[in-house]
């Protein structure tokens, strides 16, 4: 929960008439929240420095100050969130709270129901920021595995990218487009003991047919026209690294020929050369097209397919891994923000239903292009996501409404998805059969 090591919200009311303060505490405890109290700037400041909360519920008027003195006084590094307590509906004073830093404000006398629901909007919030704060520690203590994610089949996949890492093998990667297949190849190779080796990348499907085997293999001055110096070749690069070969089912038949001979032989010839080098990198290929189909169908050597499913590593597409879309939207987000300069903005409830019930045909990649547009149009606080920029144009709707209608518009996606086959949706939705019903019957 929150940012104690407690399992319940901790909250200070801040109110300097006793009876409203002691009122304000008994229903807050009655929910199960701890609860502490002060009656004046100068106490709350004197808690707030010696204690940790997860949020503050503080009347404007005290004392011996405001709630802007207390917003100011706040410590600087993980201030907790303040909500304001007025009995005036001043649209000019919720905007100077907003401005101060206040999260949010409600009017006096206080509608618990309302404040209840506030408090755990904020404590979900408070929930997910501790998970980005732990899948943060994730990644100093077992480096860079956690950016994958934390779902069943990413876990698979950081077991499959240890071992591989383990052992001086090829690896295969499949995936769909965008999956993060050259993640994995870095991640392999940095995880193995060769990091400090070179790690060489190239796509076979980017390099004209003509110019792959001088690319490959390097050249002998005067091999061919224009081959006016000795020129060194990938395999030679690679050193004792890794040789990461994106989209290897694109690579010419012919040259797979070749490819196979220097696997074999552990060792190459520049082009126009006559002496033999040694090839000693680890071989990582990838491809978006199923090697075995692609084997099948005529354009990948079966003896090449063979010789290099020593490891063969599937990275699941983002539908297929939901429970990984909002942490890796974080990670995106905070990577971009910093590579720009820019403020991260916070995703509503509403934005989270939305980006996990899209299709992500272009996985990583479309979801990162997304987020890049929705800075781009958004504002320093809010994002804009696409079919987003008027989200409620038929009617307003209440916040647990619209993440009703989004649920329902999820629930009924995945089950088109599936053919209607509801025990298949609620594996994926990871959900109960019995509650997808009750679900679909609501």
């Amino acid at each position: 929960m929150p940012t104690h090591q407690g399992n319940v919200m901790k909250i200070l009311v801040i109110e300097d008439e006793k009876h409203i303060r002691q009122g304000i505490v008994q229903m807050l405890e009655s929910e199960g929240f701890e609860v502490f109290e002060a009656d004046s700037v100068t106490s709350a400041l004197s808690l707030v420095h010696d204690d940790m909360f997860d949020v503050l519920l503080c009347d404007h008027h005290l004392p011996d100050g405001e709630s802007f003195d207390i917003l100011h006084g706040l410590p600087e590094k993980n201030p907790p969130p303040l909500i304001m307590m007025t009995a005036f509906g001043d649209r000019d004073l919720a905007s100077q709270a907003f401005a101060a830093g206040a999260y949010d404000y409600v009017l006096k006398p206080i509608r618990f129901d309302e404040l209840f629901a506030r408090l755990k909007r904020l404590e979900e919030k408070l929930v997910l920021r501790q998970r980005v704060c732990e899948s943060d520690e994730d990644v100093r203590n077992h480096g860079e595995l956690a950016i994958l994610g934390k779902s069943p089949v990413m876990q698979a996949v950081q077991d499959l990218i240890k071992t591989s890492a383990s052992a001086r093998v090829a690896v295969l990667l499949q995936g769909e487009t965008g999956v993060g297949k050259g993640v994995v190849a870095r991640l392999i190779h940095s995880l193995s003991k060769f990091k400090e080796e070179p790690f060489i990348r190239i796509n076979c499907a980017a390099i004209p047919s003509e110019l792959m085997e001088s690319e490959l293999f390097g050249h002998k001055k005067g091999a061919f026209s224009g081959a006016d110096r000795d020129r060194k070749g990938l395999l030679a690069s690679a050193g004792k690294g890794t040789l990461f070969l994106d989209e290897l089912v694109e690579l010419p038949l012919v040259m797979q020929s070749k490819l196979l001979h220097v696997l074999d032989e552990s060792s190459f010839r520049p082009v126009g050369g006559d002496k033999e080098f040694p090839f000693q990198a680890r071989v990582i290929a990838a491809s978006n097209v199923d090697f075995e189909q692609a084997v099948k169908d005529g354009r990948f050597r079966e003896d090449l397919y063979f010789r290099l499913n020593i490891m063969q590593i599937t990275i699941p597409p983002l539908r297929q891994r939901m429970h990984d879309i909002i942490p890796l939207t974080h990670r995106l987000l905070g990577q971009i923000c910093d590579a720009w300069g820019h403020h991260q903005p916070s995703l509503t409830k509403v934005q989270e239903l939305w980006l996990e019930s899209q299709h992500w045909r272009g996985n990583v990649r479309e979801l990162r292009n997304v987020l890049e547009r929705a800075l781009l149009l958004g504002t320093d606080s809010t994002l804009k996501l696409p079919d987003m920029e008027q989200p409620f144009v038929s009617e307003p709707l209440s916040l647990s409404d619209a993440c009703h209608s989004f649920e329902q518009r999820y629930i009924q996606q995945t089950l088109d998805q599936n053919k209607g086959d509801k025990a298949k949706a609620a594996q994926i939705l990871g959900i109960a059969l019995s509650s997808l019903y009750r679900k679909l019957e609501g």
